[in-house]
């Protein structure tokens, strides 16, 4: 093996002496980290250059810690920065791409461009690798998801308000990147990472640079061609060295269009089919797939994946302008208020009084993964059949499905009705509760919001905590029994003063019913809104009729959504 390779200078490339402070080229300031990082002095085995590196590698200043992925162009690795104390992402180009002189030159071109480009959009570049065999892209690491894991866990129905706010992002960071002069080339969900703040989310554009620097050379893995295929703008088919940034433009569209419907308007089994369809053929209207996208939405998206790049939106400034307007009914921009602006009680029309649930984590489910909710209100009490019944008097309300017979089947002697009045209603349906929401300008709860009403922040197992339920904490147990006046058991609080979120009734909540959603569905405000009108809907809480399992804060069970019975009653939520 020959010595080590001379350092780099980082604006034109030219080999810098050891303790160079100026390039003698062209007069750059040479600092710490400043040029393309040298081969380190420790010598690496041939197989290991050739395949994975192992953890402790040296490259450089860079430990390698652990391997976070592999892709089509090469791995990634998580590496530990020795001389800034940092964690970082290394890419590391296939071998057979680094074999390719015409991928050398076009590596070090684009580095210069690159180390220049930063927006809190897009994963920084912070330094290249050249080492003998191997070509490496020192990156902000950027813990979370891939766009398409995203996707997945809402089963292609994200709600507009993410909608709003990860395509926006994407779209700021590709306007800055157009605007120095880069060109992404290879835009797809897959080079898009999803993370939350606590807060919000956030996307995170990622792989500059890759798409150029591979492009011309012979070396495709199948699987991964096909993927960007997918992606591909119609003049990239044709010639892909005229791409320019109406071809992210249009990339962009099919993203977005993935992002509000689950699918790619193109998706064929090869890459040959995929992109004669890229070139010839019309896509499909994407409210094919989800009706309740907006208009204004769907015409924007043909309109970027128009064949002629000249019919696109001009610009991604422009782009963000008619998305702004197309999602102005469908998400509005909601400015949220600190939780310490919030009041912490209010007391509604219909009677009910209202707890504040802060914004932030709490462990959800059996295997306590953390989820993200923004702050929302839910109502202290079950709703009561005296709430109910000035609802049904107020608006005529009457159900028209096979099982109306059932209806409030336990308050029609008048007698009784009053005094059940300050009982929870039972025999509604979960249609019959979202009538009464929304005529209380409220909603149900998401089983994410009942959830965390129950269990706070600290994963407890009963609303009170970690005790077994007493006859002074809930009502359970009693199969022959009936319910309780709502607020009969104030000892059984939940951490932010919800009563009865365990006992008495089963309540309603929003979600369809699906395990796998709730096991790992999103982390950030799920709410799993179904495929069908007739999806089963989720019950939490437990009843006068269950045992103490089926109490607990993760207990969950469901029916349809018609479904009408003596223990099932609901409560409301709204919106911070």
């Amino acid at each position: 093996m020959g010595g080590p390779e001379p350092t780099l200078c980082h604006a034109c490339f030219a080999t810098l002496p050891d303790g160079a402070r100026f390039c003698h080229s062209c007069g750059a300031t040479v600092s710490a980290g400043a040029g393309i990082t040298p081969m380190p002095v420790t010598e690496l085995h041939p197989a290991v250059i050739t395949g994975r590196l192992p953890a402790g590698t040296q490259l450089g200043v860079y430990r390698i810690d652990s391997l976070l992925g592999v892709g089509g162009m090469g791995v990634v690795y998580g590496a530990w920065d020795e001389a800034r104390g940092r964690h970082v992402a290394i890419k590391c180009l296939h071998p057979n791409l680094v074999a390719d002189p015409e991928v050398k030159r076009r590596f070090l071109r684009e580095a210069r461009a690159l180390r220049s480009f930063q927006h809190p959009g897009a994963a920084a570049i912070y330094d290249f690798i050249q080492l003998r065999e191997i070509l490496g892209i020192v990156m902000e690491r950027v813990d979370g998801v891939t766009l398409t894991r995203h996707i997945a866990r809402w089963r292609g129905r994200v709600p507009f308000d993410e909608v709003r706010a990860l395509f926006g992002g994407m779209l700021d960071a590709m306007a800055e990147a157009h605007a120095s002069g880069i060109v992404h080339r290879d835009l797809k969900p897959d080079n898009v990472i999803v993370r939350s703040d606590g807060s919000r989310l956030i996307a995170k554009v990622v792989d500059f640079g890759i798409a150029k620097i591979r492009e011309g050379t012979t070396f495709t893995v199948t699987g991964a061609f096909v993927g960007t295929c997918r992606y591909m703008a119609p003049e990239q088919v044709k010639t892909p060295q005229l791409a320019d940034p109406r071809s992210d433009v249009y990339s962009l569209g099919i993203t977005l269009y993935e992002l509000c419907t689950g699918k790619v308007p193109f998706d064929y089994p090869n890459h040959f089919a995929v992109m004669m369809a890229q070139v010839s053929e019309p896509p499909e209207p994407p409210r094919t797939h989800r009706p309740d996208l907006p208009e204004a939405l769907e015409t924007l998206i043909l309109r970027a994946l128009s064949k002629s790049p000249a019919d696109r939106p001009a610009s991604c400034d422009a782009f963000h302008e008619a998305f702004d307007a197309a999602l102005a009914d469908a998400a509005p921009s909601e400015v949220k208020s600190p939780d310490a602006h919030l009041p912490k009680i209010l007391r509604e029309a219909d009677g009910s009084e209202m707890v504040l649930v802060p914004a932030g984590l709490f462990l959800e489910g059996t295997d306590r993964r953390s989820v993200h909710l923004d702050a929302f209100y839910i109502d202290r009490l079950p709703v009561t059949n005296e709430q109910f019944a000035a609802f049904v008097h107020a608006t005529g309300y009457s159900p028209e499905d096979e099982g109306k017979g059932r209806f409030l089947m336990h308050v029609r002697d008048p007698m009784i009705a009053k005094k059940l009045a300050k009982h929870p209603v039972v025999f509604v349906s979960w249609l019959d509760a979202r009538a009464y929401a929304i005529w209380a300008g409220k909603r149900l709860p998401t089983e994410a919001e009942w959830e965390k009403a129950a269990r706070g922040s600290d994963g407890r197992k009963y609303p009170w905590g970690r005790e077994e339920p007493t006859k002074e904490k809930a009502l359970f147990g009693q199969r022959d029994g009936g319910t309780a006046p709502v607020g009969s058991f104030p000892k059984g609080a939940s951490p932010y003063g919800v009563l009865e979120m365990a006992g008495n009734v089963l309540e309603w909540c929003e979600d369809a019913d699906d395990p796998d959603f709730y096991a790992k569905g999103p982390d950030h405000n799920p709410r799993n809104v179904g495929d069908r009108e007739g999806s089963p809907r989720v019950m939490r809480g437990g009843s006068f009729m269950h045992g103490p399992r089926a109490l607990r804060t993760n207990a969950r069970t469901s029916f349809e959504p018609a479904y009408r019975f003596a223990s099932g009653g609901f409560r409301c939520a709204k919106n911070a």
